[in-house]
């Protein structure tokens, strides 16, 4: 593993080096980046058909770009799976998907579960590292994502698709194309199913999703409208893999275990994540002269479903029940079934007005959305039940209405030829009420919640770039973000004190490109105050508890080359950082918060963020349509809290991937074969984990008995096959 850390470091250094994401085929988007910022850290990626094959999450198809680290909770790249971006977790990632915000908007991360197989759906796809630039939604924080499904095509098609892997992983999908008709109007639909059974015992899933997409061409203006839907069922892995089950059985899942009357080890069969999502999309452009266009959206999206736990030796007061006499005795606790629900609305509108001439490139926007987010809980059955419990019965019943108005101009403008100034404003008002009864409401007072928030947030970001010629280019920007916390903290601001947090993001580096060669280098300084930070613990419903960290920082250089010689092409990166907090106090709860402690650290490296994430990708072609493709994604040792400690660590890890793609024609058929094997030197490796309970040992410190992994598959394969008309 050292050598080839060395050998990608070295690659890298000598290659110098370029902030860009290693991708083919940018683009620009300068309806969303203005023309002076979009080569300062925003690179689009047009997909490609290989990538609408892939049949991994989003995630994991963006896993060998700079700075970033996928993870999954059942251990392959198709289900509940995530990433972070400069170890900066998903809650405060910004992704949209044609603009309009994807975020939950309480919980403020992205499930991609709910949206299976969303990359076949893409057609280009734009990251930004650091403060993103200013955009509807909240402020980006570790960075952007910008999903683009793009327009029906002009010609019409058709494209057929399906694979079989490990895990008994089943895809398979359908694409059509009306092509445009009466040179005016097309339309295109997708639709994909996917299931398997998991790395880990029980964490199947099985998904399905469709888009349907229109637009209407004038001389003058287009009109798009999308329709996208989402439906998993998945059964839970989120426990994690207790710390000694590694060794033995690595792929042991406790979600649902319980001991029956018997003594005997059962699993719940209905342990499951079941879950609809809807997005509506309405675009309209219009074009005014030659230099003004402007754009309107409107969106919906409905969101529907729950999970269903089976919990064992329950205190029934937690559930509102009052002990249960049963045949003479007296039972404070029992197993139970719970359902947790969500029902959820999410609606707004966009407009804004661009301006393009020779100096300026001008972007005025505004934008309003409402998020009305019921949450419930039900018990569905009591073992010990003396005859008075009502089955399907409310346990709990709340909701969160979130208000947004969001406000910005941004701007940029050519001094001269080789230099350039570009700054972003951006005005958010924010209006977050809770109220009910949630599933912990025996912590509030009287038992509800009652809260309302509001937070009137500016945030400001300039920059300047030196383009002497097409091969050179340096910059240097700075920004100020602030942005709020999410729903599960806000709901504890009397134990945890939460904030809203402050970023002061400083960025500098320098690009080459000639003919083949692409290198470069960006430095980077990110200051926050009271940053919100994971404290490796998760409550009840495995949500991260999060605390403010006063003072903290994440400082850091990002490498990056590729080089394409006559069949082979050669790209790697390479990101060093430092990620720190400073004067930082963590306080150790029991898991029944009966007791605390804390422990003082004048600097610690901040939980989830790698000092090391590197990635090396060879693709050769020796024959005509048969491509090989070798991918080494290398994440170094991190810490799953703030504490430094090497009990809470997880190991540095480098899993190897090699792809065969072959394409051929079959008059009037194109064709497309691949063969995918992950991690073919079989690597055992987690890539997270977390602290679940928390004792005192003998010597009356804080012992960490029960640590959670999610280990990751070893080598697994999929064959892949897909016919286009």
């Amino acid at each position: 593993m050292k050598k080839g850390l060395l050998f990608l470091a070295g690659f890298v250094l000598a290659s110098c080096p370029v902030r860009a994401q290693i991708v083919l085929d940018s683009v620009v988007v300068s309806a969303t980046y203005p023309e002076g910022k979009q080569d300062l850290s925003v690179d689009v990626r047009r997909w490609t058909e290989k990538d609408r094959q892939a049949g991994k999450d989003i995630p994991y198809l963006l896993e060998l770009a700079p700075g970033i680290v996928s993870y999954s909770d059942n251990g392959t790249n198709m289900g509940s799976t995530s990433f972070r971006i400069r170890g900066v977790d998903p809650g405060r990632t910004n992704i949209r998907i044609d603009g309009i915000p994807l975020n939950d908007a309480e919980s403020q991360s992205v499930f991609w579960v709910n949206i299976p197989s969303l990359g076949m759906m893409t057609q280009r796809l734009a990251i930004q590292r650091g403060a993103g630039s200013t955009a509807f939604g909240t402020a980006a924080f570790g960075g952007a994502v910008d999903i683009y499904t793009g327009y029906p095509a002009d010609k019409a098609s058709a494209y057929f698709t399906g694979a079989y892997g490990s895990f008994n992983t089943r895809q398979a999908g359908l694409a059509l194309s009306t092509g445009k008709l009466f040179n005016t109007v097309a339309f295109d639909g997708q639709y994909y199913r996917q299931s398997g059974d998991g790395y880990l015992d029980r964490s199947g899933s099985r998904q399905q999703s469709a888009r349907i997409g229109a637009g209407w061409t004038g001389k003058t203006y287009f009109l798009k409208a999308t329709f996208l839907y989402g439906e998993e069922h998945s059964r839970l892995s989120f426990d994690g893999v207790p710390y000694d089950s590694l060794e033995t059985n690595r792929r042991y899942n406790m979600s649902g275990q319980y001991t029956d009357a018997n003594g005997r080890t059962q699993f719940y069969e209905n342990e499951m994540d079941n879950y609809r999502q809807t997005h509506a999309q309405l675009h309209y452009r219009q074009q005014l002269g030659g230099r003004w266009m402007l754009n309107a959206a409107l969106h919906y999206t409905k969101g529907l479903g729950y999970y269903e736990q089976y919990k064992q030796n329950r205190k029934l007061s937690d559930y509102g029940i009052p002990p249960q006499n049963v045949d003479g005795a007296t039972y404070p606790k029992s197993d139970l079934i719970r359902r947790k629900g969500l029902d959820n609305d999410f609606y707004g509108t966009q407009l804004s007005a661009l301006y393009t001439d020779n100096k300026w490139q001008l972007n005025l926007s505004a934008g309003a959305n409402r998020y009305v987010g019921g949450h419930t809980g039900k018990i569905m059955w009591v073992q010990r039940n003396a005859g008075g419990i009502e089955y399907d019965r409310l346990w709990y019943d709340n909701t969160g209405i979130k208000s947004e108005t969001n406000l910005f101009a941004k701007a940029a403008y050519n001094i001269t030829r080789s230099w350039s100034v570009f700054g972003d404003l951006q005005y958010r008002y924010v209006n977050f009420n809770l109220y009910g009864q949630d599933d912990d409401y025996f912590e509030y007072p009287e038992g509800f919640l009652d809260k309302t928030y509001i937070w009137h947030f500016v945030n400001p970001q300039i920059g300047v770039t030196f383009r002497p010629n097409t091969a050179h280019q340096a910059y240097l920007s700075f920004a100020l973000l602030n942005r709020e916390p999410n729903r599960s903290d806000l709901k504890n601001t009397e134990r945890n004190r939460i904030t809203a947090e402050t970023l002061y993001d400083m960025e500098t580096g320098y690009r080459f490109h000639c003919g083949s060669f692409t290198a470069g280098v960006n430095l980077y300084y990110m200051y926050y105050r009271d940053q919100l930070v994971a404290t490796g613990r998760v409550n009840d419903s495995y949500r991260t508890i999060m605390e403010n960290a006063p003072k903290s920082y994440r400082a850091g250089v990002e490498l990056s080359a590729a080089m394409r010689f006559e069949w082979v092409k050669i790209e790697g990166n390479l990101s060093l950082s430092r990620n720190k907090l400073l004067d930082y106090t963590n306080y150790v709860y029991l898991s029944d918060y009966s007791a605390q402690w804390e422990e003082h650290f004048t600097s610690v490296d901040i939980a989830y963020s790698p000092p090391v994430v590197g990635a090396f990708i060879v693709q050769a072609e020796p024959v005509k349509r048969l491509q090989l493709t070798i991918a080494a994604k290398y994440v170094g040792k991190q810490y799953y809290d703030n504490t430094g400690s090497a009990d809470r660590m997880l190991n540095a890890y480098f899993p190897v991937n090699f792809n065969v793609d072959y394409t051929f024609d079959i008059h009037p058929v194109h064709c497309f074969l691949q063969l995918v094997v992950n991690n073919i030197f079989d690597i055992k490796y987690a890539s997270s984990a977390f602290v679940y309970d928390r004792t005192v040992n003998a010597a009356g410190l804080t012992d960490y008995q029960d640590r959670r992994y999610f280990p990751q598959a070893g080598i697994n394969g999929m064959l892949k096959a897909g016919i286009r008309f």
